[in-house]
């Protein structure tokens, strides 16, 4: 296919995607708002039925038991003639306290119960619930039609409180039918000012695309050389982009990860019932899974939190030796050269060896489970290198240029996440070093790790394990999710402590002090947590975040990363209490 064509297509296919998008937007906020303006008026259709008709129309005994006999004639005709008209399908009056439907439209309903007791309390403290569904969602004969359903109070006339609650149900056509009359003239407007760009723009491209094929011959080598270096710029910055996406994704899943995990820690500790307490600790585990996965994204992105040492490499290898051999199997041959005066890093060792599980992992499923996989360690001027080879099948350039792009796989459906390769990117960007890969289809592929040489003293760090223990000291909880203070309050609590929740610094300055502890989100709308902790007289401070905020929080403060447990949030109070730094859910003296 020659260039221009495939630039023509090109363009065209991406214009399409822009307006088709753009549409599809507008068409989904277009129907919400429809779904919206209709809701609100069967809810103002039911307000008036049940204020002007049935306040005078029905007698207690009518709400208070099931309708039958000649009554029951009554009301059906009452509701056929005055109610249930310009697209009126159902209507049920339920009773207070049990739910039970004491009338309806649909007599084989009358004597059923609502399936959600709570939402009838709620209707009956005066709120008014609405909802899209299908009419026999709760039973009932005849078509199952889309309908828009929507709960009133009832009050009677000469009773002094809600005598029960009315429920209605209108016809969905009239907002599909108005929804379709926008669609279709909107479709062909949209088609035709994409063809009124293509027809614009199209001989713009043809001339530029001949420019080009003028110029080619005499600057063929100069082209090919521009192209690579912008090739490679244009792929750092596509990853430096995905990676701050992946991070704010991962920090915002943290938010709502640690209540997930943490509401289910409650639940499992409150829950008698085996198969409840089952549940619940599904959801706990199901939470600390997608954790885990936010972690991955966390470390492509360079936003994880890393606690670096000084260490060799080669040690960090013979650790890992016993656990690669075990997990890639006998089929696989490992050999290793470690260059025996390799020079020092700084780095997290937990991390390097992550980077070795992964690699490994990577190459023994290139080999199909047999070959031989190559550790190798050597110094190379100011730069540690680490390489990881095997004898598999190799890749094309194509698949080596997208290699470190999350969610990118070779593998079939289910057997990857895509993020491995990924996650050993971003873990040896953000320790300060580089990664790169060579192969050729069936020749292998060889991973070549760099990390800059310290200088810096290796220093002895004692861990101290302080066992959360309860207290009485005055905590000031700062963040903007409602959700995650008051599930961290309510931690806290349980542990004694005397406890205040803000949603800003404003609200955080208004509270009297003084605090012991300072319990602060780093990053929220008005005020970030490290200028608040210098305007809160708090004689500690712990900061939490969904990632790294090394560039907000100096070196020497306590963090604490989301999602985390009770008992990690209750053991890093203590800590502090107790003169222990916390870095990350770790305890240093």
């Amino acid at each position: 296919m020659a260039h221009s064509t495939r630039l023509h297509l090109r363009f065209a296919a991406a214009t399409a995607v822009v307006i088709a998008t753009a549409g599809g937007a507008l068409l989904w906020y277009v129907q919400r708002q429809e779904v919206r303006q209709a809701e609100r008026n069967v809810t103002m259709q039911a307000r008036f039925v049940e204020k002007s008709i049935l306040h005078d129309e029905l007698a207690p005994a009518d709400v208070a038991r099931r309708v039958r006999g000649a009554r029951l004639d009554e009301l059906d005709r009452l509701f056929n003639s005055r109610i249930l008209v310009d697209g009126g399908l159902r209507v049920k009056i339920y009773r207070r306290g049990d739910g039970l439907v004491t009338y309806s439209n649909e007599h084989s309903l009358i004597g059923t119960k609502t399936d959600s007791i709570p939402e009838l309390n709620e209707v009956l403290g005066g709120a008014v619930v609405r909802d899209v569904s299908y009419i026999n969602h709760e039973g009932g004969t005849g078509k199952n039609v889309k309908a828009l359903e929507v709960y009133v109070p009832l009050q009677l006339h000469g009773e002094a409180r809600t005598s029960g609650v009315f429920e209605i149900y209108e016809s969905y056509a009239p907002v599909a039918s108005a929804i379709r009359s926008f669609v279709l003239p909107f479709a062909v407007l949209l088609l035709l000012a994409l063809v009124a760009l293509w027809a614009a723009l199209f001989p713009l491209i043809q001339r530029m695309v001949r420019a080009i094929d003028r110029d080619r011959a005499a600057r063929q080598t100069a082209e090919l050389a521009l192209e690579e270096t912008s090739e490679q710029l244009r792929q750092s910055q596509k990853m430096d982009a995905i990676g701050r996406l992946a991070g704010g994704v991962a920090h915002d899943f943290n938010n709502l990860l640690l209540a997930i995990t943490g509401y289910a820690d409650f639940l499992i500790a409150s829950l008698t019932d085996p198969k409840q307490k089952h549940y619940a600790e599904e959801i706990q585990s199901a939470g600390e899974r997608a954790a885990a996965l936010t972690h991955q994204l966390l470390a492509f992105s360079r936003r994880q939190v890393l606690q670096p040492r000084v260490v060799n490499l080669n040690e960090c290898v013979l650790e890992m030796e016993t656990m690669l051999r075990r997990l890639i199997g006998e089929g696989v041959q490992v050999e290793l050269e470690l260059e025996p005066a390799l020079r020092p890093v700084e780095a997290d060792p937990s991390q390097i060896g992550q980077v070795l599980l992964n690699l490994a992992v990577n190459a023994r499923d290139a080999m199909s489970g047999h070959g031989t996989l190559t550790i190798a360690t050597r110094n190379d001027d100011n730069d540690v290198v680490l390489e990881v080879a095997d004898d598999g099948a190799g890749m094309d350039d194509e698949t080596r240029i997208r290699l470190f792009e999350p969610f990118f796989t070779t593998k079939e459906v289910g057997d990857g996440t895509g993020l491995g390769l990924s996650t050993v990117y971003g873990i040896v960007a953000q320790s300060g070093g580089s990664i790169d890969a060579r192969s050729t289809p069936g020749l292998g592929a060889t991973f070549t790790v760099r990390l800059p040489v310290t200088h810096a003293t290796p220093r002895e760090e004692r861990p101290v394990a302080p066992t959360p223990a309860r207290g009485a000291e005055r905590i000031l909880v700062v963040d903007d999710e409602k959700v995650v203070r008051e599930l961290l309050a309510q931690m806290l609590r349980e542990q004694g402590y005397d406890v205040e929740v803000a949603a800003t610094a404003r609200e955080a300055r208004a509270l009297d002090g003084p605090w012991d502890l300072l319990l602060t989100d780093v990053v929220m709308p008005e005020t970030d947590g490290v200028k608040l902790s210098k305007q809160i007289d708090a004689r500690h401070v712990l900061f939490i975040s969904g990632y790294d905020q090394e560039a907000l929080v100096a070196d020497d403060a306590s963090f604490l990363q989301k999602p985390f447990s009770r008992d990690e949030l209750a053991g890093a109070v203590r800590a502090l209490f107790d003169g222990v730094r916390v870095v990350a859910g770790s305890y240093a003296a």
